[in-house]
């Protein structure tokens, strides 16, 4: 299997500072070589750019999903102690036994997200390693099917809107999915793809996220059983995230049928971390002032869904280049 996620960078190389500084000073006007370079920096270590700078280049829009704060994967790698260095080192060894060559960035998200209460378990994080579908790592904001499938705004991250206990939010209007119409393999890229990118930061990768389904204008029109369960399996670990919390806003009176056929593919520690709420009721589970950040096709939201999505798609643009 081959991955085209990123790797570390080698210290040999320019460091990330000497290429920002590169872009961002009139100093070089080959941008064709500059772009070429500033491509083979790890998504983590853009991460390291003058946040600044960024925003000037990307825009307010698309620059607010830019990541201010965090460390380098070598930091991050570097700061383990013995025990997770232990699980990822056997980690690496087994994927380059397996010849997966995953790149140290994910074989870390393993290692963080294995199955359970405690991290870092070797035998647990392998389970995972060897189910997992490496094409998901080839996904890309510039592929035509998954960028038309994002801008649909059925699915998608929020910039700045986190739950009750810090975790970023992964927001989905399932109304705005039709199983007749997209295949189920597309609406699942689409939360493949956001969930690694979600992880790309060291705070979502630690402790994952949260994840809000607001079933406003639902209709049975909009569900199969087919594209239920594979949807539950990604986010019961096919995907190295863990979901901390589940929210199902403003369901239906007789979403009480679609429970029952939902609840068995649940594990029973999952089932735990869903609540039933209405959208009056976010307040319980969402930061104080969440309705700043909460997309406007729910009530009391302030944020354009159409252009959060169009800024996310511009930003992964960016950052994937």
């Amino acid at each position: 299997q081959q991955s085209n996620s990123p790797t570390v960078q080698q210290s040999n190389s320019p460091t990330v500072q000497q290429k920002e500084r590169l872009r961002y000073t009139s100093k070089m006007n080959d941008t064709v070589a500059l772009d070429k370079a500033i491509s083979k920096i790890s998504i983590q270590d853009k991460f390291l750019l003058d946040p600044v700078n960024v925003k000037k280049e990307l825009g307010d829009g698309p620059g607010r999903f830019f990541p201010v704060g965090e460390r380098s994967l070598k930091e991050q790698i570097g700061s383990l102690n013995d025990k997770e260095k232990e699980c990822f080192d056997k980690l690496k060894a087994y994927s380059e036994k397996k010849e997966y060559d995953f790149s140290d960035d994910l074989i870390l998200r393993f290692a963080r997200c294995s199955p359970g209460a405690d991290k870092f378990k070797y035998e647990e994080s392998k389970k995972v390693m060897k189910k997992f579908d490496a094409r998901y790592l080839t996904l890309r904001a510039a592929n035509p099917t998954l960028e038309k499938q994002l801008l649909t705004k059925t699915l998608f991250p929020v910039p700045g809107l986190k739950c009750s206990q810090d975790n970023d939010v992964l927001y989905m209007q399932p109304s705005r999915y039709f199983p007749k119409e997209t295949s189920t393999e597309e609406i699942i890229d689409n939360l493949a793809y956001c969930m690694n990118t979600m992880v790309e930061k060291e705070r979502a990768c630690k402790e994952g996220i949260a994840f809000m389904a607001n079933m406003d204008n639902w209709k049975m029109t909009n569900f199969s059983i087919s594209y239920c369960s594979q949807f539950m399996m990604m986010l019961q670990g096919r995907v190295p995230v863990r979901v901390r919390l589940f929210l199902i806003v403003n369901p239906p009176s007789w979403f009480g049928a679609i429970w029952k056929i939902m609840k068995p593919m649940l594990a029973a520690d999952f089932r735990k971390k869903v609540h039933m709420v209405s959208s009056t009721g976010l307040s319980e589970h969402l930061m104080k002032d969440y309705l700043e950040y909460l997309p406007d096709d729910i009530e009391g939201g302030k944020l354009s869904t159409e252009d959060i999505c169009k800024d996310f798609v511009a930003y992964r643009k960016f950052v994937e280049k």
